[in-house]
């Protein structure tokens, strides 16, 4: 129970942060190689954890059934993926702050 609650937390906050980066970027040129570099990845990660999510719903959670090794390596790429998303979310929270004036889309 514990295992899936840690699932769902890391994956729900996970794909909030991708959601809100790709909310608040919203580039002019979507597919020019810079905006690809910066939010391309972003979105590939949101797509998986969204279907991870979907499917750990669908199976009712994610029981762990394997050695303990196993979940601890699960739980930690999780971990690390979502802190990811996280630093780049709050950086670019911070660089709008710090830039008001020059929004990072402008040509």
């Amino acid at each position: 129970m514990l295992y899936s609650l840690a699932l769902y937390v890391l994956l729900g906050v996970g794909l909030a942060a991708s959601v809100g980066f790709l909310v608040l970027h919203h580039p002019r040129h979507p597919f020019r190689i810079t905006e690809v570099n910066s939010s391309g990845w972003i979105v590939l990660i949101g797509l998986i954890y969204a279907r991870s999510l979907v499917l750990l719903g669908i199976r009712g959670g994610g029981g762990s059934t394997g050695p303990w090794w196993d979940s601890v390596l699960s739980l930690g790429l999780l971990t690390a993926t979502t802190a990811l998303l996280l630093v780049r979310f709050l950086s670019y929270l911070r660089y709008l702050r710090d830039h008001p004036e020059d929004p990072p889309t402008a040509g």
